[in-house]
């Protein structure tokens, strides 16, 4: 198959179409980069690392191989890529869903847990690479040497506004402006001991919930009581939580 022009119409499957596009990254006809970024993010997402083919990427676009090392440098490069972007949406859709929520502090931490299980059911191939990049990648090395950097202050932000949550259930009042990192105070954050030791708690025990929910839990997948009440548990779990929360003497 000859290589096309970089700047022509590419001419992957059908159901590569507007609609597609627009659901996936925000544009009805993103450039050659683009496509193979998130439809690698799209595929990853749904079939995690052991099932992902970034020949069926290439296939399904209507490209040669050459073309992802033009655009990535390697197979690693574009999935290192794709996981510092999904990262940066995880940050972005958590911020979203506390936004959106109900303006009053439980409703806000509740979103925030919400949003968490529902990335992780979204997304579940992701949720392997960033908690164990070095099980799920062939060579973290990339993933570490470029994008570190940008995930750490995703991490930190997200888990900043968290404990901003936290402390507003216990005020009551919903704080404001919105954290961003420009304003995240990570030294008074960290010198406040207890709403770490809390922050970290909810945080752990919310990504368990989700990735449990999302993933075939080989243990419990045979308990159909396990599968039917799935939901129920976790809702449970978020309350469990938010009370645990509420009786706390975590304070600013």
């Amino acid at each position: 198959m000859a290589r096309p022009r970089l700047d022509s119409a590419p001419p992957g499957q059908p159901h590569l179409d507007e609609t597609f596009w627009l659901r996936v990254c925000g544009e009805v006809n993103p450039p050659t980069r683009d496509r193979f970024l998130y439809l690698t993010i799209e595929e990853f997402g749904r079939l995690g690392p052991g099932r992902f083919s970034h020949t069926a990427v290439v296939r399904q676009l209507g490209y040669t191989m050459a073309m992802i090392n033009h655009y990535f440098g390697s197979r690693n490069g574009l999935i290192s890529e794709a996981a510092a972007v999904v990262y940066d949406m995880y940050v972005e859709q958590m911020r979203r869903g506390v936004a959106e929520a109900p303006h009053n502090p439980l409703d806000r931490l509740r979103a925030w847990m919400r949003t968490q299980v529902q990335f992780a059911f979204d997304r579940p191939g992701w949720a392997v690479v960033h908690n164990y990049p070095e099980l799920a990648l062939e060579n973290p090395v990339e993933l570490e040497s470029e994008y570190r950097a940008r995930m750490t202050q995703g991490f930190e932000v997200n888990l900043g506004r968290l404990a901003l949550l936290i402390l507003d259930v216990k005020s009551g009042q919903v704080t404001q402006p919105e954290m961003t990192p420009e304003n995240f105070d990570r030294a008074s954050y960290m010198a406040n001991s207890q709403l770490v030791e809390l922050t970290a708690s909810v945080a752990m025990s919310t990504l368990g919930a989700g990735v449990w929910g999302a993933g075939s839990h080989a243990p419990s997948r045979a308990t159909a009581e396990a599968v039917a009440l799935r939901d129920h548990v976790i809702a449970a779990h978020i309350e469990t939580v938010i009370r645990s929360v509420q009786a706390s003497d975590v304070s600013r």
